[in-house]
């Protein structure tokens, strides 16, 4: 088959244009195969099973749309119900993810370490299970769109640069996310803000004042959080912590991908990327996205969030989320 080319006057293709289509291909390439490997990360049965599982009114699912915090919640949350008891493998392990629990080879049914049993998950208020209590964690989608770019690419197999962020913009638009679209996450949860069983935490004013998030979860959960343990879930929950060398597996997804990477189409090799991100997550990552990228984001805002909240921006929403705290 014969391709028509772009030439230059001296008749050789033009090199600049050639690395453009070459990098072009590759990005396109990088998004299909990233999409392809998400898209088997969970079976038909294993959601099935998440979706359908019938909890305990004293169980607590920690959900956030993904990047938003998820790992550091639930640190948080077993730190409190086992004083800092860091006696365990993975923190999958014995904080079960809802939809792919039972591919990891985990009953949702059994009993947990220690009480109240934890969940985790990324579901939307439509299919999360229903009966229990849940707290949703929220960051600033730009932020979170720029950490799960960096995550989710590297997460199937791929390359720092082998998917733009115009591209991923896009990809996650489209669906390449399990969990859809973080504007509409954000609303499906919204709108149980008054729900006695759900409490709204900002990922920010746990950067700010994560001793006074911890008091409001304890309170949520009716745990009694003496000075002695506030100070050892502070501790414990800290970055400075979680990053150490004797902690880090502790929240490297070593678990989870030991069962996922193989239907994957990846070895069984842990992946280099930590849930434990660089100085615990950073606030202000936005910066980074191209002017283009962002005012789509912006106008996602405007197109599903503005009206049923009534608030114009992240900010704002944060602020009303705060005027509501316990």
């Amino acid at each position: 088959m014969l391709l028509s080319l772009p030439y230059s006057r001296g008749g050789c293709v033009e090199p600049r244009l050639r690395q453009k289509k070459q990098g072009n291909r590759r990005n396109r390439l990088a998004l299909e195969l990233m999409c392809t490997r998400n898209k088997y990360m969970h079976t038909e049965k294993s959601v099935f099973v998440g979706r359908a599982f019938r909890p305990r009114a004293s169980d607590v699912f920690v959900v956030t749309y993904p990047k938003c915090g998820t790992t550091w919640m639930t640190q948080i949350v077993h730190a409190l119900r086992s004083s800092g008891n860091m006696d365990f493998g993975e923190i999958t392990e014995i904080a079960p993810w809802d939809i792919l629990a039972h591919d990891c080879g985990q009953d949702l049914d059994a009993e947990q370490v220690a009480e109240p049993r934890l969940f985790k998950s990324h579901e939307s208020w439509a299919s999360v299970p229903k009966g229990a209590r849940y707290i949703y964690v929220v960051r600033n989608p730009l932020d979170a769109f720029v950490s799960f770019h960096k995550f989710l690419p590297a997460y199937t197999g791929l390359q720092p640069g082998d998917i733009t962020q115009q591209q991923f913009a896009n990809a996650i638009f489209a669906g390449a996310s399990h969990s859809g679209q973080i504007w509409s996450h954000f609303l499906g949860w919204w709108k149980q803000r008054q729900n006695p069983n759900v409490l709204w935490v900002c990922f920010e004013d746990m950067k700010s004042d994560l001793r006074g998030s911890i008091r409001r979860i304890a309170a949520f959960l009716k745990i009694k959080c003496s000075e002695e343990l506030l100070d050892i879930v502070a501790s414990r929950s800290s970055y400075k912590f979680m990053s150490l060398p004797a902690q880090k597996h502790h929240f490297d997804d070593h678990f989870v991908q030991r069962h996922v990477r193989p239907k994957m189409g990846l070895a069984l090799t842990t992946s280099s990327v930590s849930k434990v991100r660089a100085g615990g997550g950073k606030v202000g990552g936005r910066s980074a996205i191209p002017r283009k990228v962002l005012k789509r984001l912006e106008t996602k805002w405007t197109q599903i969030l503005r009206k049923p909240t009534g608030c114009t921006s992240y900010a704002e929403l944060r602020q009303k989320v705060n005027e509501q705290k316990v």
